[in-house]
């Protein structure tokens, strides 16, 4: 069987990889110049079940309204992105209510966790080398509230598998002594022993070198322009240096996914999420932090990636607008002043290179991996802010679900059917 894979992201090269491992001749098509050189480059770096809520969490309409027009908001809606958000911005509200939310959360759980386990695996394969850590992470807490809430969502995951343990503010600096400066603003903190974390973008070039060397196609460089349908099967892909036919195809464009499917008649709910991120060079001589940090009260994480530390946050509905404000690049730099201000003292502008990606999110907050009505289509996207964490698991399940086997975890809630 001839699999055409469309990108090559996270989710892109890690299901090439997987359809080559189950006897697939792959082609990937990838507008850019080699893998993981969009969405992937410079996301978050984290490999985090802990943390695969979705975003639209009960009471994120009125949180988005107070935060219009403020640009140091964690979730900012910009007016200019209304006018393509109505259908799936109905969608994202709905699945907003405590029940869907919890609903939503689970099914994120259970594909986290798979595909922890799937790249726990693959990382025995030569030339895999991505900065990969193992310390867990720690979700900082700034008020007796939030700790609360925070611990009251730790309990409830535990109960699916997700283990961790509540600490105090001293307990929280003896484990990340890089902390201590801050410890009077910290009440504590909850720590996830079992999360990870590594570069992505290091990960899909790893990836797809072992990918290229067992056989599969690359092709970089290429524009796909669209896809055509003929009745219930995908005749072929169309790019700008001609067209390339398969006997299966797997779109995984991120957000550029929906534009790609709207000539075969299927409607795809994601849209482009905006995240930034720095990636800050520590100087000679500067211990680093050891272990990732989500920031609850600043909506921000920070990940030590060999001598860099990655800062990443922030969520902006701005359609596929790559433009790098000056403004939200600076709030990163202020986050960074605020959780590690020895470090912020001792870089320069020189040592921060910051970056723009666009997160393809789903209306419902959990991915697509999934058959579509065209027999031989099928979709890996959707994956929000968890598209590293999703990736290697999507990227099986999804392969043994186009050779014809049976994944081993259930891939109905990720369904493409859910939305119709």
């Amino acid at each position: 069987m001839h699999v055409v894979v469309i990108g090559s992201g996270l989710l892109g090269v890690s299901t090439a990889y997987w359809l080559r491992e189950l006897g697939a001749t792959v082609t990937v098509l990838e507008r850019a110049a080699g893998p993981g050189r969009e969405t992937s480059f410079a996301n978050g770096a984290l490999l985090t079940p802990s943390m695969a809520d979705p975003w639209n969490a009960p009471g994120v309409l009125w949180k988005l309204l107070g935060w219009l027009g403020r640009e140091d908001s964690p979730m900012l809606l910009r007016p200019t992105a209304l006018p393509g958000l109505a259908r799936w911005g109905m969608r994202f509200l709905r699945e907003s209510n405590a029940a869907r939310f919890r609903a939503n959360t689970l099914a994120n759980v259970q594909l986290a966790k798979y595909s922890l386990a799937t790249l726990q695996a693959m990382r025995s394969v030569d030339g895999m080398s991505f900065d990969h850590g193992e310390v867990g992470t720690l979700k900082l807490i700034r008020s007796a509230h939030s700790f609360d809430e925070a611990r009251a969502m730790a309990d409830w995951l535990r109960e699916y598998g997700i283990t961790s343990r509540a600490l105090e503010r001293e307990a929280t600096v003896e484990l990340e002594p890089a902390l201590r400066p801050i410890a009077s603003e910290l009440i504590g903190s909850i720590h996830y022993p079992a999360d990870e974390h590594g570069d992505a973008y290091r990960y899909c070039e790893a990836l797809a070198a072992v990918a290229t060397r067992r056989g599969v196609t690359f092709r970089y460089g290429t524009n796909v322009t669209g896809i055509e349908a003929n009745g219930a099967q995908l005749a072929r892909v169309q790019t700008e240096n001609g067209s390339v036919a398969g006997d299966s195809v797997v779109v995984a464009a991120g957000s550029y996914s929906p534009q790609l499917l709207a000539p075969t008649g299927i409607r795809l709910p994601v849209a482009p999420v905006k995240g930034y991120s720095i990636s800050v060079r520590l100087p000679a001589g500067l211990e680093g932090p050891r272990i990732p940090i989500l920031d609850e009260e600043l909506h921000a994480v920070a990940v030590p990636l060999g001598r860099n530390l990655r800062v990443a946050g922030t969520a902006e509905f701005a359609g596929h607008d790559l433009t790098l404000p000056a403004g939200r690049v600076e709030n990163l730099v202020r986050l960074l002043s605020r959780t590690y201000p020895q470090i912020a003292a001792r870089v320069s502008r020189d040592d921060i290179a910051p970056w723009t990606g666009l997160r393809p999110m789903s209306a419902d907050g959990v991915p697509i991996v999934s058959r579509t009505p065209i027999g031989n289509l099928y979709l890996n996207t959707g994956h929000g802010h968890l598209g590293w964490t999703m990736a290697a698991g999507s990227g099986r399940a999804l392969a043994d679900v186009v050779m014809g086997g049976t994944p081993a975890i259930d891939l109905a809630p990720y369904s493409l059917d859910r939305f119709t």
